[in-house]
């Protein structure tokens, strides 16, 4: 494998993984199953299975929240042929309005104050096996990895001020879809 594909093959595997970033926080289904192998599976805090029904679980989570946004870093990719590991740093914001119920969900979000609106804060990995069927790129097998949480009474101050779009949530009126 020469030096460019090996460029090329990694660039398509981070491409992945923001995408993965995208979907969740755009609530885009078709975007997320497209990022996993059909026989893919999942281990997401609470979530051990298919990744097609990991789409279900987290959707289930995230359509309670008000917002979401996640940012990527620190993306190592290991390439071995058609085969590929990566480790990704991750950080998202959830913005978790008063009244919403997660108990019986598991995770971080088992622990939200239902009593307030929270905001709450988590960073972690994931850890990724990734396989080049068809020459695309795609998870085979993903941990996800949370290495902190923290949750924090929410304040609006700061909080959308000044002139532009609202968050982008569940469709695609939002600038990132604009293709004009």
């Amino acid at each position: 494998m020469s030096n460019l594909e090996l460029a090329a093959d990694k660039i398509a595997i981070m491409d992945v993984v923001y995408k993965y970033c995208r979907a969740i926080d755009r609530l885009d289904r078709k975007l997320l199953e497209s990022v996993f192998h059909e026989d893919s599976i999942h281990h997401h805090g609470e979530y051990q299975g298919p990744s097609a029904q990991f789409c279900d679980f987290a959707f289930d989570i995230l359509l309670k929240m008000e917002h979401t946004q996640h940012l990527v870093g620190n993306i190592l990719v290991e390439v071995e042929g058609n085969i590929a590991y990566s480790e990704s740093y991750w950080q998202a914001f959830h913005r978790i309005a008063k009244g919403k119920d997660f108990s019986g969900s598991g995770g971080f979000v088992a622990d939200h104050d239902p009593s307030i609106d929270e905001d709450v804060f988590v960073s972690g990995r994931y850890i990724d096996k990734l396989e080049k069927r068809n020459g695309e790129w795609k998870i085979i097998k993903r941990q996800g990895v949370h290495d902190w949480v923290r949750f924090e009474p929410a304040t609006d101050k700061g909080w959308r001020e000044g002139p532009g779009p609202t968050p982008g949530r569940g469709n695609k009126i939002d600038p990132a879809y604009e293709r004009d």
